[in-house]
């Protein structure tokens, strides 16, 4: 049989190639890329003959996922394969940024000037046993696991349907895997496939830095952005208690959400992290001496079993205790300086800001400004900003107000933890890795560097997509995840893939034992097992 990628050099070579080929979020490479990557399964006879079954998907946007579909001879039961083809940019690489998607040349050059480098870094650079370059680990070698074990499907005919999916945007919005999960379900119809698993061969994070052991996740953490737009009261700085700044209540919310217990979930022996703010500040355009009175804040928060809604009300609880904090301290500081005045500050979800504003100027009218926002602006986030002040703008005779909403990209958790199949694939997993390479693989829950499994698993007690869905400004308009399709594809999640380093740092690194020869017949191995 002529393989094209079945051994340690092949699978390098692969890898080298994909990583040569840059493909930053946003970029003319990951335009193309799609299409590069349709021309690497076309060197294989079963896609020159089938080369329909090569799909590029469009995102709308001028980029494409790809899906490589193998049919299985008789069965209609699928094994999903997910990876991303995107990378961050590599402005931190400096002066070396011209060599940085060549493997083998940023390896060398890190060989004569290590000044980029940690102690950990250069003791592995000795060892001759990782290769370094932006998308090295995050995450080609994913995709080029898929790639040679698509391959080996065919040559062998394995009585398996494989989709290999590989999407653009994941280090952004997940636009790519939006559109994937569309087409993947108008397969799944067609074909009247049986959806068995979902993998992902994203690499393991080590969790410690002399860390050599190898993990396997049974999910995949989520991620959700709580947002609030305070409206103050504008007044000129040398009569500043006339009104009330937008940054003061806004830092009384801050001092009560940045690293809040209150959003911190366990499972097992994993603990989320703390959530901070990714933006916090008043959206004056220019200098002048009025008093901000528009402030805004985007906090990340990160859920194990919470969904939207969950984190809705506790947002808006903290929101609350913060803003009466804030009127109490404001009061004061008013009767001290001979005031005789009383402060009152509103707190509402945008769909209650919405409603309002529909009843006040027609529902024509709200859509139309919502639609004249999206074309003005392109990044979904500043949307959403615009949308709630214009609406609040609108409505200033609400007065001092905080108006609580999502921004922006929306992660749901998703995990097969409880699932005995996926337990059964955990220990093969551990064991082939102890016996065929001495290496030990241990399990964690959720994957902790947010991955597309998000939108491959739907929790069927989660009735939070309707809260996300109403108190997200850009939803259904330039914004969408498609909950339905979701639904409609769900099935268990793992995440397979080899020991890396350093994602989204310049010293990025792969282990070429595990990339090449381990993980790879790993992964062989459990589908022989557990799904032939």
């Amino acid at each position: 049989m002529n393989f094209l990628w079945q051994t340690f050099e092949t699978r390098r070579n692969l890898l080298k190639s994909l990583v040569k080929h840059d493909s930053i979020t946003h970029s003319e490479g990951e335009r193309t890329f799609p299409y590069f990557l349709k021309e690497q399964y076309l060197k294989l006879d079963y896609f020159k003959n089938n080369n329909e079954q090569v799909i590029l998907q469009p995102t709308g946007d001028g980029r494409h996922a790809v899906l490589a579909y193998y049919k299985a001879p008789k069965t209609k039961k699928t094994l999903i394969c997910i990876s991303h083809l995107d990378t961050v940019g590599i402005d931190d690489y400096s002066e070396y940024k011209s060599e940085a998607f060549d493997m083998d040349n940023i390896t060398d050059i890190f060989r004569e000037d290590d000044k980029y480098l940690s102690s950990n870094a250069k003791e592995d650079l000795s060892s001759d046993n990782y290769l370094f370059g932006r998308g090295s680990m995050d995450m080609k070698t994913g995709l080029m696991i898929h790639m040679s074990l698509i391959e080996k499907a065919i040559q062998e005919s394995w009585d398996i349907n494989i989709i290999v999916v590989s999407v653009p945007d994941e280090e952004v919005e997940s636009l790519g895997m939006h559109k994937a999960v569309e087409r993947i379900n108008q397969i799944r119809k067609e074909d009247n496939l049986e959806i068995a698993l979902h993998l992902n061969s994203e690499p393991t994070f080590s969790q410690a830095e002399n860390d050599a052991n190898h993990y396997v996740y049974s999910g995949t953490i989520g991620k959700i952005m709580p947002s609030a737009l305070c409206y103050g009261k504008e007044t000129h700085v040398g009569q500043p208690l006339n009104g009330i700044s937008s940054n003061y209540i806004q830092s009384f919310i801050n001092s009560k959400m940045e690293y809040s217990n209150l959003f911190k979930e366990h499972y097992k022996s994993e603990v989320t992290p703390l959530p901070v703010s990714l933006m916090s500040r008043d959206i004056k355009d220019h200098y002048d001496v009025q008093t901000p009175f528009r402030t805004v804040a985007l906090y990340n928060v990160f859920l194990f079993n919470r969904n939207a809604e969950d984190v809705f009300t506790i947002f808006n609880d903290v929101v609350k205790d913060a803003v009466s904090i804030c009127e109490k301290t404001f009061q004061d500081k008013l009767k001290s300086e001979g005031f005789n005045k009383n402060i009152s500050i509103n707190v509402l979800s945008y769909k209650e800001l919405k409603d309002l504003a529909i009843k006040e100027f027609g529902e024509a009218h709200i859509k139309y400004v919502i639609k004249e926002v999206i074309e003005q602006i392109h990044d979904e986030r500043a949307q959403s900003i615009e949308i709630t002040d214009r609406f609040m703008h609108m409505l200033k005779g609400l007065g001092p107000s905080v108006i609580t909403f999502f921004a922006p990209p929306y992660y749901p958790a998703a995990h097969s933890s409880e699932d005995p199949f996926i337990d059964e694939i955990v220990e093969t997993v551990s064991d082939l890795s102890l016996s065929k390479f001495n290496r030990v693989s241990k399990r964690q829950y959720f994957f902790n560097g947010i991955s597309d499994l998000s939108y491959a698993k739907y929790r069927l007690d989660d009735l939070g997509f309707e809260s996300y869905i109403n108190q997200t400004p850009v939803f259904n308009e330039s914004y969408f995840i498609p909950f339905n399709d979701i639904k409609e594809i769900s099935a268990p999640v793992i995440n397979i893939g080899p020991i890396g380093k350093d994602a989204h740092q310049v010293t990025e690194r792969i282990n070429m034992k595990s990339a090449f020869e381990e993980i790879p017949t790993i992964i062989e191995q459990v589908i022989k097992k557990h799904l032939l």
